[in-house]
This record gives C-alpha cells, structure tokens and sequence, in this order.
C-alpha cells in the first residue's frame, strides 16, 4: 500500500471531494483523520473507512479558528506520533448568496475568506511546523480555477482561492529544504447535484470526487517526491478558455 504507516489529515473530509480523498488514502494504508465542522458527517465518513477496514478518527473543527486548527493537529500527533500529508480540501463559495462585490456584504466575504484561505493557512502553518521537524511531509492545497481565471459575481472566492495558490507555491518554497513538498489542486466544476454539467469542458463529461482524489493522492505519495509548487488543474480543459457557466 502507498501509504501504509503514513498518518494524514483531511480537512473538509467529510465534504464531498474531502471524504472521496480520506476514503482513498485510508484505503491504501494511511491512518486518517477526517477534520469537518459537521459532526455527523465525520462520522458517516469514519464509518465508512472502518467498515473497510481502514483507520480513521474524526475531529470537529471551526477552521476560522486557529486554537481549533492547532488542536486538530496536535490530537492526531499525539494519537500516531507522527504527521505525514495534510488535505486542506475544506472551503466553499457563496452560492446563492453570490454577488457582485459591490453589493456583497461584510459577512459573505469574511466567511469565504476565512474557511477558503485563512483555514488553509492555519493548517499548513501548524502542520509544516511538525512535518519540518520531522524532515518529511506533503501538504496539498485545493484551490480552484476561478482562482486563476477570475469569475464574474465571485470575487471574494476568486481572491480566497487565489490566494490559497500563491501561499502553495510561497510555502513549498520554505519547507522545501525540510523534505516537505508543498503543492496544490485546482478542480473545475465537481457536480454537488444531478446536472449535467459535461459541456463546460473539453472532454465532455462530469468531473467526480474520485478525479480529484487521484490527482491528491500522486501528489501525497512518494512518487510525486520531486514535486513541489506547482498548481495542478483538475478541469477537463475547462481553464484552457473558459466554458460554459456555473
């Protein structure tokens, strides 16, 4: 197994491409901790793993907070003694709040801001802290094309996770001479419904959790080992012109 003896966290992994990317890594060996701030959610996801004969606990989290962040991580060092891959898949837009900025509120764009960057900073600060230590590590970010690309009424997504590509690429800088690779993926649409979202890319098909779990994974292994700062697209084309709507 890849990752047998390798002890990960997960955030958002009881979210829909988080818990494809906990089951997977579980599934090849990796003692998984499943960060969310839904509780029953982490427990169906634990279950899952379990029941397959993986190794998982769950761990509530507000990561807007960086005490909550911090605790997660020192719960799963204390519980395996060592920390080998963050998942920072946690993060969301505002969907139907979407605006444009001029008549966004206050409350949308601290939120967006706080889980989509500032979660995704609290974890690779707390972990790269441990994984420098131990002079090995893999953090994978999950950002999103509109963070290159920019979208119309999602600015204060577009600047979230934009950001969350430029601290990537900042941060394997830093910890690359402490054996911790740092890099990040960037999904197009991955359908939370039924529409057929296959003519917004170039290979004329839905994107799932497991696409993009794939990618994580490689990332997370050792045979990505050479591979650092880089932002990976996970869109069918989709970033090569933009396509369709969201």
């Amino acid at each position: 197994m890849r990752f047998e003896n390798k002890v990960a966290i997960v955030t958002g992994g009881a979210g829909l491409i988080g818990g494809a990317v906990a089951r997977r890594l579980a599934s090849e060996g990796a003692k998984v901790c499943v960060s969310d701030i839904n509780s029953e959610a982490i427990d169906r996801v634990v279950a899952d793993i379990q029941a397959a004969g993986g190794e998982a606990f769950g761990f509530v989290c507000n990561l807007r907070v960086s005490a909550e962040v911090e605790a997660c991580v020192a719960k799963t060092t204390e519980k395996y003694g060592r920390l080998d891959i963050l998942v920072s898949s946690a993060g969301g837009s505002a969907r139907s709040k979407m605006a444009k900025l001029i008549d966004q509120t206050d409350e949308v764009i601290e939120n967006i801001i706080g889980v989509n960057l500032f979660g995704a900073i609290w974890f690779a600060r707390a972990a790269g802290r441990k994984m420098a230590e131990q002079k090995y590590g893999r953090i994978i970010t999950v950002s999103s094309i509109v963070g290159n690309m920019g979208n119309y009424r999602q600015v204060e997504y577009a600047a979230s996770k934009g950001g969350v590509v430029s601290m990537t690429k900042s941060l394997a800088k830093e910890l690359g001479g402490s054996g911790v690779t740092v890099n990040c993926v960037s999904p197009g649409i991955v359908p939370h419904d039924s529409k057929d979202y296959s003519e917004t890319n170039y290979l004329g098909r839905n994107c799932s959790a497991e696409d993009i779990s794939n990618v994580v994974c490689f990332l997370a292994s050792d045979e990505a080992s050479f591979v650092t700062g880089q932002d990976y697209a996970v869109d069918g084309g989709r970033s090569l012109a933009l396509r369709g709507s969201f």
